[in-house]
Parts: structure tokens; C-alpha cells; sequence
């Protein structure tokens, strides 16, 4: 009987309280600080209640057609003010409603919130962008831009309106935290669920972490990779043999006596690093990289003559190009380089060249076959104790190593800050001429002749390295030295260079706040509140009370019933029973019989 109550009790109490919970893959766009000055988004997510602008202010949702921006900014500050809630927003929204772009704007100037974004997934941004019509009505508002909206079946964003975007959040100088997600079936549902829906009587829509790997981080640990790129003949160094800028032969002779050619080293970093460090490599991040690639594929098998051609991909980049300095300070041929020529962001139409020291010969002759590409070059002097450096040739430069930088940026910012988060393709066509130009001005400084190249395999395999090289390689956040995509990196090379070679580069963060920010796993659920567990004990207390009765077809014994499974029976009850057993003793000698 006892385990029939316990049975009625728990058929009644669990359907009220077991429901599933839906679980998202969550990515926090990272807080850091330079030389005490602090960037990006704050870091803090573990748990809260979720909700969504119209669920959450339905009064404003239908008053907010009649107010003026600023009343219904102020109207949204004072609500945001008094209750804790994360608010779920779909980037679509954000960028094409009033209400959601007001709101989501209040709310990343309101310090201690947080936002859920919803973001499209990188197949469905499209390079490039929209022609006579905008994707995001809301921030031309901002400019005075008045332009048609895009109608589209399903939700498309070109990268002009990613950008636009990004520098619209670091604009408000955020003080909430926000997080993204990408868009899908099981955003969708959390979205409708829990932060849309209304949830019923006596629940809270919430959600908490369940895995998180968010740590402070002190120390770098990563690897420079490098090798000499294969040409058609090995010579010596003869006639032409190359000479510095003050005239002096730059040969010198290896352990066996055999003269040491002079190096002309391309480098590229191959790490990244954004505000959403998590998600996907900004395109900006990628593009020296895979110019770096389709270079050495350009070059290969080419007869260098006098010079050997070192490819370097160097980590470190966002703790001031550390690899470049454990380059510089461990390649035994150092003193052989001719030229390092640093392959930085090329998704721009322009192209810079940046150095910091004076030109060798090589390097000056390289520049002249370059010129007609090159919008300005831009000389400045290396600062020995400056903490910021904004290009990798200025690391080369500290070590006396004659470098320049080719890219498209033409102001002097430190890599982190001019990484953007939502760039998740380059136009191939404007990277595949930087390309072309670079490869061609290296084939008549190397004497190689003229170099006929196909444009639209540049193209494509500029393409095929973006999806390869989507995923993020942070040395912040995991072993580089592991990591998938640089693997594949290492086996394109590996047929291209002579011998490939690995240099440990380690570091103390020092001056800089960077964490380790990997993907998170977030819970949605629903809550109950003390109220709610009342009511469902006193429900739960007369529904057995009723199921009893009838069964027993007395309330009487029911109760009776009840009150024995809770206390058990009476001492004086067991020993009135006629069927009472033995005890003590005398049930003992029974046994023994």
C-alpha cells in the first residue's frame, strides 16, 4: 500500500516539474585592455532570466510608433534600469526595427546587462554589397542615408552590412556584455520558447552555463613555422650576388665554406584574434596569410639565382608580433636577410607599404617594380620603447632586420583594435590583384623574368582558402601546435619548401588583459518559483487525497491510510492485531525451531 501512495504521488508531481531543456552553443564577444586601457565588451556571463523586448515591454511594443527616439531611449533605460533580465534579439531585427534597434542600443550603455544576439551563419553573408536598396534601414538612420529596404526569402546579409555593424558596437562604447549565437533551428526555438514566449503561471524563462573555459591568461606558448621555398637551380652566389645599401657584399660562408645566399624572408602571422575570438578568423585576419600561400605557390619552382626565398609564418601576433622577435633572435642566417616583407591586411582596394628602417638594395629594387600598385609608402621611425606596435616590420626593426609591411590599412593601430568581429569573407577579386601585383614585382626583383599568372585560379583558391580557414586560431585559447587548420597549412607547404622547420615562441603577457574565451554551452529552461512549489504541494496533497478515497471507497480510511504511509502505524495497533508476529524472545526460540 505504501509504495502505491509513493507511486500516486510522484505520477502526480513530475509532469509538473520535468521539462527539457534546450542547450546553445554561445559565443562572448571578449573584454581586453592595453597598457590599462580597456576594450571591447565586458566578460561576465554564468546565469540570469531570459526574455525578449516584446514579451518583456508589451505596453511600449504598442506605444512606441508615438514617441520620438529619445523618449522611447529613456523610457527603455528606466524599465532596463529596475529588472535583471538578458533580452534575446534576432540581428535582423536589431538592424530593421525601430523598437529592437532602440532597445538593443539602450541596452549596451546600460553597465551590468546582457544581450543575446542572433546572428545568420556565414553561408548565408555574401560578399560585397547591396546594390540600390540596404539591408539595415536602422543604422542609415544614423547617417542620413534614405534607401529602400532589401527584400530577401530568407534572411541574407552582405559584409558591408557586418562591417557596418561592427563599427556601429564599438561606437557606443558598450558597457554590457553581449553574446551571439548562430542562427538555427535550436536558436529559433529558444527564441520562440523562452525569450519570445510567455511563460506560464508561476515559471521564469532562465538559462545558465554549463561549460565554460573562460580564464585569465599569463602566459603564450606557440610556434613560428618556416622553410626555404624550392627553386629551379641551387647555385651558388656568383656575379650577382646582392649588396646592402652602403654597396658591401652581403656573402658570407656556411660551416663547409660554401657561400651563404641572401635570404628574402615572407612572412605573414598565421594566428588570430578578434573581439569574438571564438566564432569564426576575421577575413582581415586571413588575407596576409593566404596571400602568404598563393605567394609561395606563385613562386615555386622558379630559378631565384642569387637568392634563396624563406616563407615564415610567424604566431604571436597580438602580444606585438612575438614571433617576429624569436625569429629575428634564433635564425642563424639572420645577418643574410635582405628583406622581410610582411604580408599584413590586403581586403582593401588600396595598397601601403610601411617601414621602419632604411632600404637595402633588394628591397629598393623590389618597391620600384612595385610602384604602380602601391598607393603611398609610409616611413616612420621605430620607437624602442613603445608597448603598441601596429605592424609585424616594426618587431623585425627592433631587431635590426631591414622589414617593410605591405597592406591595405593606412593608419598606424595596434592589431587588436582594428580587428573586425562580423568579417567573414574577402573579395577574392581585390585580394587576388594585391597578389598578382606582389608575385610579379618579386619575380623581376628575384630576375626570375616575367610571370604570367591566371587571375581567376588566384581567385579560386583564395576562395577555397577562406572556408578552410574559417575556424579561429587563437593562440590565447588553444594548442596551436594541434590545430586542424594549421595542419592542412603545413602539408600545403610541405611540397613547396625544402625542409620545414619549427621554433617554439613563448611569452609572459605583460601590459596586455587577454582571456582565454572558448565556446560556451547554455542551458534554457524554466524555473519555478516558491509560490509555485506551494501551490503543487497542496495540489499534490488533495489530488492523492481525492485518487485515495476513491479506491478505498472511504475518505476515512484514506486518510487513515495516508497517515500510516507518512508516520507508519501505532505501536498499540501492531500489538492489538491478531496478526501481529512474536517479538523478542519468544520469536527467536520459533526460528530456532
Amino acid at each position: 500500500m505504501k509504495a502505491a501512495v509513493v507511486s500516486l504521488l510522484l505520477s502526480a508531481i513530475l509532469p509538473l516539474y520535468v521539462e527539457g531543456a534546450t542547450e546553445l552553443e554561445v559565443h562572448r564577444l571578449s573584454g581586453f585592455t592595453l597598457n590599462d586601457k580597456s576594450y571591447g565588451f565586458p566578460d561576465a556571463l554564468y546565469y540570469g532570466r531570459i526574455a525578449n523586448v516584446r514579451s518583456l515591454y508589451r505596453d511600449l511594443a504598442s506605444q512606441s510608433t508615438e514617441m520620438t527616439d529619445a523618449a522611447l531611449e529613456d523610457a527603455l533605460a528606466k524599465r532596463m534600469h529596475k529588472n535583471g533580465y538578458t533580452l534575446m534579439f534576432r540581428l535582423q531585427d536589431v538592424l530593421q526595427n525601430r523598437l529592437d534597434f532602440a532597445s538593443f542600443r539602450t541596452l549596451l550603455k546600460s553597465s551590468g546587462s546582457t544581450a543575446m544576439l542572433l546572428i545568420p551563419p556565414p553561408s548565408n553573408i555574401l560578399p560585397g554589397s547591396p546594390q540600390g536598396c540596404t539591408e539595415s534601414p536602422m543604422l542609415d538612420s544614423i547617417s542620413g542615408e534614405n534607401l529602400p529596404v532589401c527584400k530577401y526569402d530568407t534572411p541574407l546579409f552582405h559584409q558591408s552590412t557586418m562591417s557596418a555593424f561592427h563599427e556601429f558596437l564599438l561606437n557606443c562604447d558598450p558597457k554590457s556584455l553581449l553574446a551571439v549565437v548562430e542562427e538555427g533551428e535550436d536558436a529559433l526555438t529558444v527564441m520562440r520558447e523562452y525569450a519570445s514566449g510567455v511563460a506560464p503561471l508561476g515559471a521564469v524563462n532562465r538559462y545558465r552555463i554549463t561549460s565554460s573555459t573562460y580564464k585569465s591568461v599569463s602566459n603564450y606558448k606557440s610556434l613560428n613555422i618556416f622553410g626555404t621555398l624550392r627553386s629551379a637551380h641551387n647555385e651558388g652566389v656568383g656575379d650577382n650576388a646582392a649588396t646592402d645599401s652602403s654597396g658591401n657584399s652581403s656573402k658570407e660562408h656556411d660551416n663547409e665554406g660554401a657561400p651563404v645566399k641572401p635570404k628574402i624572408v615572407l612572412c605573414s602571422h598565421f594566428d588570430t584574434f578578434s573581439l569574438l575570438q571564438s566564432y569564426r578568423a576575421a577575413a582581415s585576419n586571413n588575407a596576409g596569410l593566404i596571400a602568404l600561400l598563393e605567394l609561395a605557390h606563385l613562386l615555386v619552382g622558379l630559378d631565384h639565382h642569387s637568392y634563396e626565398v624563406v616563407v615564415l609564418l610567424t604566431s604571436g601576433s597580438i602580444l606585438n608580433f612575438q614571433g617576429a622577435a624569436t625569429f629575428a633572435n634564433s635564425y642563424p642566417n639572420i645577418t643574410n636577410v635582405e628583406l622581410v616583407l610582411c604580408l599584413d591586411d590586403l581586403t582593401g582596394p588600396e595598397l601601403y607599404v610601411h617601414t621602419s628602417s632604411k632600404s637595402t638594395a633588394f628591397s629598393h629594387f623590389f618597391q620600384e617594380h612595385l610602384s604602380r600598385s602601391v598607393s603611398d609608402t609610409i616611413k616612420r621611425g621605430v620607437n624602442t620603447k613603445a608597448k603598441l606596435l601596429s605592424f609585424q616590420h616594426e618587431q623585425f626593426s627592433r631587431q635590426k632586420v631591414h622589414s617593410i609591411t605591405l597592406t591595405s590599412v593606412k593608419d598606424s593601430v595596434a592589431l587588436p583594435l582594428r580587428q573586425r568581429s562580423f568579417e567573414y569573407s574577402c573579395d577574392a577579386s581585390v585580394l587576388a590583384n594585391h597578389v598578382i601585383a606582389i608575385a610579379q614585382a618579386l619575380a623581376s626583383a628575384l630576375h626570375c623574368g616575367p610571370l604570367a599568372v591566371d587571375a581567376s585560379e588566384v581567385q579560386s583558391r583564395i576562395t577555397s582558402w577562406e572556408a578552410k580557414l574559417g575556424n579561429p586560431r587563437c593562440g590565447l585559447t588553444h594548442d596551436l601546435h594541434k590545430d586542424k587548420a594549421v595542419a592542412s597549412i603545413v602539408d600545403h607547404l610541405r611540397p613547396l619548401l625544402e625542409t620545414i622547420s619549427t621554433q617554439h615562441v613563448t611569452s609572459k603577457v605583460v601590459d596586455f588583459g587577454f582571456n582565454a574565451n572558448k565556446p560556451m554551452r547554455v542551458a534554457f529552461y524554466r524555473n519555478r518559483t516558491t509560490v509555485y512549489h506551494v501551490c503543487v504541494l497542496l495540489a499534490s496533497v488533495v489530488y492523492i487525497f481525492v485518487m485515495w478515497s476513491i479506491i478505498r471507497a472511504s475518505p476515512k480510511v484514506a486518510f487513515t491510510d495516508i497517515m500510516e504511509t507518512i508516520y507508519g502505524a501505532s505501536p498499540s495497533k501492531q500489538q492489538d492485531s491478531p496478526d501481529a508476529k512474536p517479538i523478542g524472545r519468544s520469536q527467536s526460540k520459533h526460528k530456532i525451531v
